[in-house]
């Protein structure tokens, strides 16, 4: 998803002499060419979040369109008060992209965990939300935010990551991903789908993605049919998109993440998820538990 991402953003600097990318000093390796080919449009401003945002904001108020790149915790959560000061509350052209999504830098421990950034992104007003499932979907976001002029938080795993959606249609609407047979469906985003996945097979149930975290979607028409739906993340119960859904539509949503706590143990993410009971076997349990 990651090297999809920076192929979309060096073929938009192709055509668009406006784009300005700020990395804090993220993605090396992954933008050496483009540091080459468009350098009047590129600054690594270092390890200084809040001001990199700040040069955003300035930027995008003289006429550019800007994508702040980081890993997820130091482009949203230490920059909080910047990005929801200087970028949301002016409403101006810019997508803060954070990488590693969900438990992605296991083992680092939690400095580097993004389980709660949709929980904080979901208080700022003006601000768009994205967690696309595999490269389709976040080449899908990326297009979406860039034409729309707001402000844009894109939520991505690294890379390596199999595609799932083969035809994104609307990137605003739920994603079907798998229709199965019985009264049971999952809803999912980012790279926890093949845990969902396999847990789905299970319970032939149907399989969907959210890859636009508050859109203005109506769920009640998709999931109304549905006798179970579980909403699935890796990421914080309370706060994420399960929660979203609960407060934007009619649905009984059964949520299944991480309890809302600081871990601890340190181990990398296979681990993490077993232990945390978002890996498939730890989904099946818990759909049993909640029927």
């Amino acid at each position: 998803m990651r090297n999809s991402l920076a192929n979309s953003i060096i073929q938009k600097a192709k055509v668009d002499p406006n784009l300005f990318l700020i990395v804090g000093d993220a993605g090396l390796g992954l933008f050496d060419t483009f540091q080459v080919d468009f350098k009047e449009q590129y600054l690594n401003a270092g390890i200084n979040e809040a001001c990199s945002v700040g040069m955003a904001a300035g930027l995008a108020l003289s006429g550019k369109k800007v994508i702040y790149y980081n890993i997820a915790p130091f482009s949203l959560m230490r920059p909080y008060e910047q990005v929801r000061n200087d970028i949301c509350y002016q409403e101006l052209p810019v997508i803060v992209v954070g990488i590693g999504s969900g438990l992605t830098y296991a083992p680092a421990g939690v400095t580097h965990y993004a389980v709660e950034d949709i929980a904080i992104a979901l208080t700022i007003p003006n601000l768009q939300i994205f967690s696309p499932c595999d490269a389709n979907e976040t080449v899908a976001c990326f297009e979406y935010a860039y034409s729309s002029n707001k402000p844009s938080y894109i939520r991505i795993p690294k890379n390596g990551d199999p595609i799932y959606n083969k035809s994104v249609d609307d990137i605003t609407k739920l994603q079907e991903i798998k229709m199965g047979e019985s009264k049971i469906a999952f809803v999912t985003h980012s790279n926890l789908i093949t845990e969902v996945m396999n847990a789905a097979n299970h319970f032939d149930a149907s399989v969907y993605t959210m890859p636009f975290i508050n859109s203005q979607f109506n769920y009640d028409d998709v999931l109304g049919k549905y006798q179970y739906v579980f909403v699935v993340e890796e990421a914080f119960e309370y706060g994420s998109l399960g929660s979203y859904i609960r407060e934007h539509s009619k649905i009984n949503v059964n949520k299944i993440g991480i309890k809302n706590h600081f871990i601890h143990k340190i181990g990398n993410q296979q681990f993490l998820r077993k232990l945390l009971k978002i890996d498939s076997r730890g989904i099946i349990e818990r759909v049993k538990d909640s029927m």
